[in-house]
């Protein structure tokens, strides 16, 4: 029996498709356009066309090459600091007794409500305070500072749903809390903290708000995303294939970061949607 197809599947598969096209299109274009020059762009910039011209990616991985490194330094640093910081303070929130334990958390989580454009101006004279402008450790540290809330409050609720009995066995073994949290917690919980890891990456990937303004003068230590809006936009005015050779040339890490944790991030999200 052939199940019959109704107007309204047909117009629900019809709208999707459009939304589809006009999410996907934008970024093909900026894929073929990037093998174009100046000429070929004014004349076809809508629908591909050959030949390739890969001067521009070459003359974009050659300017970009520098920002590209700083991101991976930066966000590195700061997500692996981010990783260590948040995962301690959610293990004491979920395994450990102290006084003041619920009040603290919950002054935490008050964090995620705040704005963070709210905090800018503020963090900003803290910061260059603390250790200046023009350095890496004030793009580091934000980092670190700002991306452990949303992890200690996904990651407490992780530890809090493992197993008692896991933990009473490594207690009855000689275990210290520094063991439990290293042996069961951390180990059960790689799923989640790759997903933590790539969503922290991808922040630092593509904030330039933050690094504009954190580093005024010393250029080359900006990261890709504000490199690209600060300097390449700047140098390039006018030529969009080496604009968009530009955009392709920065994505590329983050496209293979997906492609290779891809399977971890998907099981990380599973994972703290079934805890919640």
């Amino acid at each position: 029996m052939k199940k019959k197809i109704s107007a309204g599947q047909v117009a629900d598969h019809a709208i999707l498709l459009m939304l589809l096209a006009l999410m996907v299109y934008p970024l093909f274009m900026a894929v073929w356009c990037s093998f174009k020059s100046n000429a070929e762009f004014n004349l076809s910039k809508w629908y591909p066309t050959l030949p390739l011209n890969f001067e521009n990616l070459f003359y974009a991985a050659e300017a970009l090459y520098v920002f590209i490194l700083n991101t991976i330094l930066v966000g590195g640093a700061g997500t692996l600091g981010m990783l260590i910081v948040s995962s301690l303070a959610a293990y004491a929130f979920a395994r450990m007794k102290f006084f003041g334990k619920n009040l603290l958390f919950m002054m935490v989580i008050g964090l995620m409500m705040v704005p963070a454009i709210m905090t800018l101006v503020p963090s900003f004279m803290l910061y260059k305070k603390m250790v200046g402008t023009d350095t890496y450790l004030i793009l580091i540290i934000p980092i670190i500072t700002g991306g452990s809330v949303f992890g200690v409050f996904l990651l407490k609720s992780f530890f809090e749903g493992l197993s008692e009995s896991i933990f009473e066995a490594a207690r009855i073994d000689g275990a210290g809390d520094l063991t439990c949290y290293w042996q069961i917690c951390i180990r059960l919980s790689v799923p989640i903290l790759t997903t933590l890891a790539i969503m922290q990456l991808s922040g630092a990937w593509n904030d330039y708000i933050w690094p504009m303004i954190a580093i005024p003068t010393d250029t080359m230590k900006l990261t890709i995303a504000a490199a690209i809006k600060k300097e390449f936009l700047s140098a390039n005015t006018g030529s969009y294939p080496s604009l968009f050779a530009g955009y392709l040339i920065s994505s590329v890490p983050l496209i293979l970061l997906y492609v290779f944790a891809n399977k971890f991030y998907v099981e990380g999200l599973t994972n703290a949607a079934v805890k919640f």
